[in-house]
């Protein structure tokens, strides 16, 4: 049996050609370039979340807080005693004070440590949140 000779040429005198490597070369470009450009879009979008997450439950935390303080008289300087607060797995919730007729919050997120929102009513020592007015969840970043 004879080894056929010839194979590739008669396949591109037909007319069936493969990508060249400038071409290959110009789509590998274009696709570092796409993902350069929705690469931080997708990050931003991802923080904007967790924000989104850790202000939702100060939120939900005054909301609590509230309730409780209608049935006790006094605010919960735990969030384990509040029965009708639901906090997200990711967001950590600190009461930092609590008085009579006041107290204070921070939320972090676990997946993105720069994000830091606080909440403060009353005769209290305000969360370290740059910006931070009495009655209104504030984040830093």
């Amino acid at each position: 049996m004879k080894a056929r000779r010839g194979g590739a040429a008669k396949r591109l005198a037909v007319g069936v050609r493969g990508f060249t490597l400038i071409e290959l070369l110009v789509v590998v470009t274009l696709i570092g370039l796409i993902t350069m450009i929705a690469l931080p879009r997708f990050t931003g979008a991802r923080e904007k979340a967790h924000r989104s997450q850790a202000i939702t439950d100060l939120r939900s935390l005054v909301t609590a807080q509230e309730a409780y303080w209608a049935d006790n008289k006094l605010y919960a300087d735990n969030v384990a005693v509040l029965t009708e607060f639901n906090q997200t797995p990711e967001v950590v919730i600190t009461i930092l004070e609590t008085t009579g007729n006041g107290w204070s919050a921070e939320a972090t997120h676990n997946s993105n440590s720069d994000i830091k929102c606080g909440f403060y009513t009353g005769p209290v020592t305000a969360p370290a949140v740059t910006g931070i007015v009495e009655g209104t969840v504030t984040c830093e970043k």
